[in-house]
């Protein structure tokens, strides 16, 4: 049996019209047509789909039968059609997301609510396992946008700058470097210096590790701890200093013995990225909402707010 979707528009069509006459007009066809593609039909069945009396059309009994499957067809076919043009144009879909560093997790719930008060039928998904190899995880296919401090020469991977931040040493509040106005990298050597974890086989070696081993620095110790906390609890408790981004560090400069003090403005710069593969509208939405998050937010402390939250610290 050879029934296509224009038979059961066509059955469906009729029905609600009442006369082929203006079924043919609902349908644009002429009414020549509409008769063939009905006979057709009925040839197809081999029975009749409507009774005929005079202009009028009047439905069999096997024609009620295929009117039901008709409305339930089309209905189906008009939901799929529009959940089609939703996911073209970013109203629907998933989004599968992870970040280089652990700490920035923090701050994503107040993204992901931007978003889905704008996109509240987008499925989005953090991908905690990617956050150390996220580049390798977008290549694959398992990411669909990273956010990330580090690029991969790759042509097929896009990255759109979204926020910068500033590197900052942080040192207990009896430190003799605390007297010091700016910290440059050969104030580590011979210091107890606490970095964050990361993973050697990977590609990115952080940037502090590459400045020491350029200008050939031995701090005294170097201890690697993979949680923030913990390592604010340990300058916090004088066992050593840090290196932390401005805004991780922010909500730690109170009520703990600890200080904030920026690197020399030639390293403590960093400048965060977007990675992406594709581009659909459900990345472009959320690219927006990225940059007007952290454009609200100011992702950078500025030095003189910095001062101010020193100054605080004294108080």
């Amino acid at each position: 049996m050879n029934i296509a979707l224009h038979h059961f528009r066509l059955v469906d069509t009729i029905s609600k019209e009442g006369t082929l006459t203006k079924a043919a007009e609902a349908l644009h066809l002429t009414q020549s047509a509409l008769s063939h593609q009905l006979k057709e039909l009925e040839r197809e069945l081999d029975i009749e789909v409507f009774h005929r009396q005079g202009k009028k059309l009047q439905l069999s009994e096997i024609g009620y039968r295929f009117l039901r499957s008709s409305e339930k067809i089309i209905s189906e076919i008009r939901t799929m059609e529009e959940d089609i043009r939703n996911y073209k144009n970013g109203k629907t879909g998933k989004l599968n997301i992870s970040m280089q560093c652990y700490t920035a997790y923090h701050w994503l719930p107040g993204v992901i609510k931007d978003f889905k008060s704008q996109w509240p039928d987008i499925n989005i998904n953090i991908v905690s396992d990617a956050t150390q190899r996220p580049l390798e995880y977008l290549m694959r296919g398992d990411l669909d946008l990273g956010i990330v401090r580090t690029q991969m020469v790759n042509t097929k991977i896009n990255y759109e700058p979204i926020f910068e931040d500033r590197l900052n040493v942080i040192l207990p509040a009896d430190h003799p470097l605390v007297a010091k106005e700016v910290i440059d990298i050969c104030d580590f050597q011979d210091q107890d210096l606490i970095l964050a974890l990361y993973d050697p086989t990977y590609q990115d070696t952080p940037l502090i590790e590459t400045l020491i081993q350029e200008q050939h620095v031995r701090p005294k110790t170097l201890n690697r701890i993979h949680y923030t906390d913990a390592t604010i609890e340990m300058v916090n408790a004088g066992l050593g200093i840090s290196v932390m981004a401005d805004w991780i560090v922010r909500p730690y400069l109170k009520n703990r013995n600890v200080v904030a003090k920026p690197l020399h403005h030639s390293v403590a710069k960093r400048t965060w990225y977007a990675a992406t593969c594709k581009d659909t509208p459900v990345i472009q939405n959320f690219l927006s909402c990225l940059k007007l998050y952290f454009n609200e937010n100011q992702m950078c402390m500025e030095p003189e707010r910095l001062e101010e939250l020193l100054q605080l610290q004294m108080v």
